[in-house]
Formats: structure tokens, C-alpha cells, sequence
């Protein structure tokens, strides 16, 4: 453990373009630290479920019931912002291990359990919310953003569908379904269409398929925010509407705010930005629902010491907590929420006060473990209260931890983007649409492309080049190579300009191009699916499969020159699967073909041959 430490520490800080904050109250090499201490915990957390129904996702709590009794539990919330933090981390790897198990899960209608036990594969908290789902679409939104592969695109497209046939009237989504009623959740949560909606602009702004029903969803969205839920006398969002009564729901979570902040921006149609002072101002003595209190100073450790942070509840008062059956469930009182109060430190550093975000970072790093299973994680809360909803652990987790980790580095979750202290993903002016779009090369499988640099407000951060209507690149300059291709086929492409707020331009104006034609082997066309293998290089080739029906998986088989067999699950991008085959010289030989499922069954294709 202490070489693997140490390995980490001596990682450059430089990840996916994102530097560690080097001023305020947490020093660079300190916020390092615990950057990769928390790496470290959750990778303990993640290889704590190996050999078990669910591989590759997070534990999400270290020993919830106890020291050699844990809680074999994943929640669903979790392992997305597990995926966001290794993405953050540069953890290409972990983040695949977790979306693709939790790709391999996810219901055929699109939606996840809250929650699932590791050890035997059951569902844990029978219930179906519109929040955790859409945090997995968020997760794949920021994979696909990070490393340019759409590979978990149709997974978020299933996840938001679903979630859309929650939509209400009044614009907002409902909070899905549970078993403990055996009926739809009576209530449209704040915090779940927050969560909706940049991911809905975002995925409408890729996919044509789905452009006008997400982007009229999203405004929907937006309208329920800004006209039902916003309390704009007292400048902060209320918990959500009731649609089985029609009211407002009285409860004031503290979360709303902060993510209503890293979401929308600090202003628009209302004054968001206002939602944190409120929440940092609220001084109720008791706390109350009527007048609340959410930052706390309380002791954390047997010395006496003090941690400040922010609480997830209202009230500070100790009574008993009850839920909506009147069941009691622990009580109320003065906390620390260690979640929540990350939110707290990105929101400000949007808001550009870095020194008050490093402030908060460093007093949640004061509960961070320093030794043996603990090192690295993040307690859910400090004194572990019952928050009117449930009762919060105490147990290091994987929210708070994660959350830490896209704290310290400064990684907008909901716009899929590193902020820089003051950007405002509340920004609705788009740039301009880029001009000049010039095809400047091409081979068989690859188009190069450049034009001119769009404008904006604030300042352009990216483009995105699109063939046909599928995203085929992202870049930050005004070029880009688009490989992949098949040969001797007609492609047109567009490119559209971004912003830091994820504001998307119009499209240029369309160049098309035919790449050129090479390679043996042919295309190989059946009523289930058209294969082939194509040139990529002097020493590539890419084997391709499209299956006429879309296909949960494809493994590619082949040998080299007669050599061993090699075996391979390929990479699917809007329905064609791939496989790279590298160190080929001319002349070289392939057999490959293909084990794929249809429908339920697995099928194998017959045998193709490909001369290099």
C-alpha cells in the first residue's frame, strides 16, 4: 500500500487538462495528497467486489455494519460518480469496469435499482428513481466528453428515455417508481431535474435522433426549475413538488442549491448564485425548518478539534425524525454533511472564490483516513443524524470521496468539464457557427478537416466534428482527423463550436468527401450483418461488424498468418463493432469471424479472409 502511495503522489497533477488548486487554504501538494489518497480508497472499494455478481463496481461503503462485517452494497448514484472520479483521476480502466458492469445491468426499459447487493447479484432498495439513472447517463456523458468514444451512448440514451416517460405538465420529471408501494413516486424532486438537465441538452445536441424530444424535455426541465420549485423571495430552490396534492414540498435539502448553481450557473433566468449565500447565511439559533441553519462547526475527533462544513438538513435541533408512514427514524441535529459540503467548494469555485473553496476542501481532507483499509476515504457525514429523509452514516463512502476527488479537481459533473474559477455554466449565448470547413487530406479510413475559429461571450474551449449526425471527434483546436473509416465510401461532415457553460453553436456548413480505396478482403454482406476488414495503415487493419439488429455484445475471433487464435470483445460505435489488429506487413494474412448475440441468442459467423 505505502509503494502504491507513493507512486501516486509522484503522478504529475496535470490530469485530462485539470491542475490541482495551488493557492488558498489547501497547498497544492497537500490537495494532491488527498486526491490520491481518495483514489486509493476507491480502488480498494472497487477490487473489493472481485468474484462477485457484480465485478467491477464500487462498494460503496467501508464495513457499514461493522470491522469484518460489511455492507455488500452498490449504490447506483455511486458507481457513477465512482466512474466520473477514475475519469477525473486519469483511471481509464476502473471507469470502463464500472460502466460496463453497469451496462451489462441496466434493465432493457432503461432504468437501474437504487441500489444492488454485490455478493449475490439481488436488488437491494427495490426501487426504480429518476435521479441515480440519470447520473449513469451524466457518467457516460463525461466518459464520451474525456475520451471522445461513444460506447456508452446507447446506455445513456435508454437510461434518459426512460426517465422521460416520468414527464409531468408542469415540465418537471417525476421521481420514478417503488416497490414499497407498488405505484409511481407521488413527487417531481428538485435535485432529480436538476440532474436531467444539461445531460438532456447535451445528448440532444448529439444525437439527431433525439434532438427535438430532448431539447423540448430539457426546457421543460428548465421551466419547472425556474417557475415551481424556485423560491425567489428567499433566493434558493425548495425540495420539489407533490403531484399527488399539488404542493410544494416543505423539506429544504441543503443540495439543490450548490448542484442548482453547478448546473444552471450563477445566473439566468433567476439569481442562482444567491442560493449559496443563503445557505452559508442561514443562522437560525435553533435551526428550524422555518428558520434554518445548515453550516455547522462541530468536533471530529477525542482532542476536541473543530471541522466546519454544511449539514444536509435545515435544523439543528434534536428531536425526533420521522418518515412519511411516521415511522421514527433517528433523530435530528447539528451535522456535517462531508458530501454535501464538496458541492459547497465547487459551487463557490465557479462562483470565482477559489480561496473560500480551498477553505472547505480543507476541512473535509480533516476526516480523511490516514491508515490501513481507511486511508483515503471520506466519511457520508460526521455525526450521523437522521436528515428528515434517512439516517446518514458514518462510514467512509464512496459519494463523499468521489465528490472530493472532482472537488479538489475543480470537475463540473453536470457539464462534463474542468471549470476555471468563475465560469458560468449559467452562459446561454452560443459562439458562432465555424466557417471555412476544408477537407486538407484523406486516406482509406481517415479525413482531415481544419477551418476558422468560431467567437463567443466568454471563450470557446472545444469543437466538436460530427459525421453525418454522430459525433466523430473532439478537439480544442481548428483541426482534426477523423479515422475509423471505410474505404472508398462518401462521408459528410460538420463541426459545431462549445463553450465552457457546454453552449453548442450551429453547425458549419457540410464538406463531403470519399475516402480512397485499398486494402483485399471485401464486405461480406448477410441478412443478419454486413463485415469486412479494411486498411488502416501499413501495419493496421480494423475488422468491422454491423448487425442488422443492435447486438448487446460482439466477440471478434482471428488469426495472423495462421497463427494462435485471438479472441476479442470489439468496440461498438452507433452500431458498427471494431477491432484494431496491429504489427501486420504487406502481404499478411487474417481469418477472423465473429460470435455475436441477437435477440437473446448467441450466434457465430462464418469465416472471412483478409490480405493486408
Amino acid at each position: 500500500m505505502k509503494k502504491k502511495l507513493f507512486h501516486f503522489i509522484m503522478t504529475t497533477m496535470l490530469i485530462l487538462g485539470a491542475v490541482l488548486p495551488a493557492a488558498g487554504n489547501v497547498h497544492a501538494d497537500a490537495a494532491s495528497d488527498a486526491s490520491n489518497r481518495a483514489l486509493t480508497w476507491l480502488e480498494v472499494q472497487q477490487d473489493a467486489t472481485a468474484g462477485y455478481a457484480f465485478d467491477g463496481l464500487v462498494d460503496s461503503f467501508e464495513d457499514f455494519w461493522g470491522p469484518n462485517d460489511p455492507r455488500q452494497i452498490v449504490y447506483t448514484y455511486d458507481q457513477a460518480v465512482a466512474a466520473i472520479a477514475f475519469i477525473v483521476k486519469g483511471e481509464r480502466t476502473r471507469a470502463e469496469k464500472v460502466l460496463n458492469k453497469m451496462r451489462d445491468i441496466q434493465d432493457p426499459s432503461g432504468y437501474w435499482l437504487n441500489s444492488y447487493w454485490y455478493n449475490n447479484g439481488y436488488g437491494e432498495e427495490i426501487r426504480k428513481h429518476v435521479g441515480p439513472v440519470s447520473w449513469m447517463a451524466m457518467a457516460a456523458m463525461a466518459y464520451e466528453k474525456q475520451y471522445n468514444d461513444t460506447r456508452y451512448r446507447p446506455m445513456a440514451l435508454k437510461a434518459l428515455d426512460w426517465c422521460l416517460t416520468y414527464k409531468k405538465a408542469n415540465g418537471g420529471i417525476a421521481g420514478g417508481w417503488s416497490a414499497w408501494s407498488n405505484s409511481d413516486e407521488p413527487w417531481s424532486s428538485t435535485e432529480h431535474n436538476i440532474d436531467l438537465y444539461r445531460v438532456l441538452q447535451y445528448f440532444a445536441s448529439v444525437d439527431s435522433a433525439r434532438t427535438a424530444a430532448y431539447t423540448a424535455a430539457a426546457t421543460g426541465v428548465k421551466s419547472f426549475l425556474d417557475n415551481v420549485v424556485w423560491d425567489d423571495s428567499a433566493k434558493r430552490f425548495k425540495g420539489g413538488w407533490k403531484n399527488n396534492t399539488n404542493l410544494i414540498d416543505p423539506k429544504i435539502p441543503l443540495d439543490v442549491n450548490p448542484w442548482g448553481v453547478l448546473a444552471l450557473g450563477l445566473s439566468g433566468t433567476r439569481n442562482y448564485g444567491a442560493s449559496l449565500a443563503y445557505v452559508e447565511n442561514a443562522s437560525g439559533i435553533p435551526g428550524t425548518l422555518a428558520n434554518p441553519r445548515y453550516k455547522q462547526t462541530l468536533t471530529y475527533n477525542d482532542a476536541g478539534n473543530t471541522l466546519t462544513g454544511y449539514d444536509f438538513d435545515w435544523t439543528d435541533e434534536v428531536l425526533p425524525a420521522y418518515d412519511d408512514n411516521g415511522n421514527q427514524i433517528g433523530s435530528t441535529g447539528a451535522d456535517v454533511w462531508l458530501e454535501g459540503t464538496a458541492f459547497m467548494s465547487l459551487a463557490y469555485y465557479l462562483q470565482g472564490n477559489t480561496a473560500k473553496a480551498d477553505a472547505i476542501n480543507a476541512e473535509i481532507i480533516k476526516k480523511q483516513g490516514t491508515s490501513g483499509a481507511s486511508l483515503g476515504g471520506i466519511p457520508y457525514s460526521l455525526k450521523g443524524t437522521s436528515n428528515s429523509y434517512w439516517v446518514m452514516a458514518q462510514q467512509n463512502c464512496v459519494s463523499s470521496t468521489g465528490w472530493l476527488i472532482l472537488s479538489l479537481h475543480r470537475f463540473n459533473p453536470f457539464t462534463g468539464q474542468y471549470l476555471t474559477g468563475g465560469s458560468t455554466p449559467g452562459d446561454t449565448a452560443a459562439p458562432t457557427a465555424p466557417a471555412g470547413l476544408t477537407v486538407t487530406g484523406k486516406t482509406d479510413t481517415t479525413v482531415s478537416l481544419s477551418w476558422s475559429p468560431s467567437a463567443d461571450n466568454t471563450a470557446v474551449t472545444g469543437y466538436y466534428v460530427y459525421r453525418g449526425g454522430t459525433q466523430a471527434a473532439s478537439v480544442t483546436g481548428t483541426a482534426a482527423t477523423v479515422s475509423g473509416l471505410t474505404a472508398a465510401t462518401a462521408y459528410t461532415f460538420t463541426v459545431r463550436a462549445t463553450d465552457a457553460a457546454g453552449n453548442l453553436s450551429a453547425a458549419s456548413s457540410a464538406v463531403t468527401v470519399t475516402t480512397d480505396s485499398t486494402g483485399s478482403g471485401g464486405e461480406h454482406v448477410t441478412a443478419d450483418f454486413t463485415a469486412g476488414a479494411v486498411r488502416l495503415s501499413a501495419a493496421e487493419a480494423s475488422i468491422y461488424i454491423t448487425p442488422a439488429t443492435a447486438a448487446l455484445y460482439v466477440d471478434v475471433h482471428y488469426k495472423v498468418n495462421g497463427g494462435a487464435q485471438l479472441n476479442y470483445r470489439m468496440t461498438n460505435s452507433s452500431g458498427t463493432w471494431q477491432q484494431t489488429v496491429s504489427s501486420l506487413s504487406a502481404g499478411s494474412s487474417l481469418e477472423y469471424w465473429f460470435t455475436y448475440e441477437k435477440t437473446g441468442p448467441q450466434y457465430d459467423s462464418p469465416h472471412y479472409a483478409y490480405v493486408h
